[in-house]
């Protein structure tokens, strides 16, 4: 299949419980100062930063999610979904959640207004530059991956990366 399989959430049932995986969709999304669109999220009192993305409904593809996340976290409607970068998962201690992680470059529509959704953890938006993401709280650990990317346009697909919980 080329390298593409369907993702969705995968449910596993055994010992009396029930755990799923879940699917987050992200982009890579430049401006034309070649500063990368980040979210701010504080929650139970920690402030962080991510790529705009979220998790991906069931029935709707990876693609869709990628879209309608956008809209929902800054107000941006992405012109093109090119080519997938990479994908991890996240597992947090004691296995208590599964993210299965796949980023994708995108391209907004120019001079397009970020306007942070009223989430309750999204606090707010920002294109920045390499120099400020090196020294921002960023989530999941893949500030080096990511840097070398940055440098290439987001333009190779790493596969599969691992990633340590932090």
């Amino acid at each position: 299949m080329n390298g593409i399989f369907p993702l969705r959430t995968v449910c596993f049932k055994g010992f009396g419980m029930e755990k799923n995986i879940r699917i987050r969709a992200a982009g890579f999304c430049l401006n034309e100062n070649n500063e990368l669109l980040l979210v701010n999220h504080v929650k139970n009192g920690k402030s962080y930063w991510l790529l705009p993305g979220g998790g991906v409904d069931f029935g709707e593809t990876v693609q869709d999610a990628l879209k309608r996340e956008f809209q929902e976290e800054v107000s941006i409607k992405l012109k093109k979904i090119y080519n997938q970068v990479l994908m991890h998962d996240t597992i947090y201690p004691g296995k208590t959640r599964h993210i299965l992680n796949v980023y994708f470059r995108v391209e907004s529509f120019k001079k397009e207004n970020i306007r942070v959704n009223s989430e309750a953890v999204l606090k707010d938006a920002e294109y920045v530059n390499m120099e400020k993401f090196r020294k921002i709280i960023f989530y999941p650990d893949l500030k080096n991956v990511i840097l070398n990317q940055w440098k290439r346009g987001f333009k190779e697909n790493l596969g599969y990366v691992f990633a340590k919980f932090k």
